[in-house]
């Protein structure tokens, strides 16, 4: 069943889209718990999944990573990125492009590394930073034994336009939103 119908209109869809992310990323198995980050790299797109985890009362968007890891990198060289969401079991792809803030060895991520458990605070902890040529996979798992968040930090995304599709049998829904004063201002367009 579709999230978005022909009855909603324009003001009501970035609310739709909005719980819709809320859900991502509380639930594990929801389909927008995982979200395509677009980076440039060398005037070349990278494009990688990563994990949402939360969505600030700012409407912000909030992913974890390693410091040293390369989306870091190519972040910092170009300050713009874009995030695709794709919900396949109810048709709802959105798009944004959106700046970003990385936060690390600060309050933030000081209390956001209280909450991860167990193995998963290892992905933030290995010897050797993300990416770097190894000789063996076991080389690529050894961790730091203290567990530090020396490495741990949080990307969050300020989106500026979102870009909105509903794929339907009925007939497919498309819109486009601006951010203005932290309101969606929006306007449909053709599919």
């Amino acid at each position: 069943m579709a999230i978005i119908s022909p009855n909603n209109n324009i003001d009501e869809i970035p609310n739709l889209v909005f719980l819709e992310l809320s859900n991502g990323a509380s639930k594990k198995k929801h389909p927008f718990k995982n979200v395509v980050l677009t980076t440039i790299n060398e005037n070349k797109p990278k494009s990688r999944w990563v994990v949402f985890r939360k969505l600030s009362l700012e409407k912000n968007l909030l992913v974890y990573t390693d410091f040293r890891s390369k989306k870091i990198q190519e972040l910092r060289k170009n300050l713009k990125c874009g995030l695709l969401f794709y919900n396949n079991k109810q048709g709802l792809q959105v798009h944004f492009n959106a700046s970003y803030k990385i936060h690390h060895n600060n309050e933030l991520t000081k209390r956001y590394w209280q909450g991860i458990a167990g193995s998963s605070s290892e992905n933030y902890t290995t010897f050797y930073p993300p990416s770097t040529p190894i000789n063996t996979i076991n080389d690529g798992h050894k961790i730091d034994k203290n567990l530090s968040d020396r490495y741990f930090s949080i990307i969050e995304f300020c989106p500026s336009d979102m870009s909105v599709l509903q794929l339907s049998r009925e007939g497919h829904i498309r819109a486009n939103f601006v951010r203005v004063n932290n309101k969606w201002k929006g306007s449909f367009i053709v599919p």
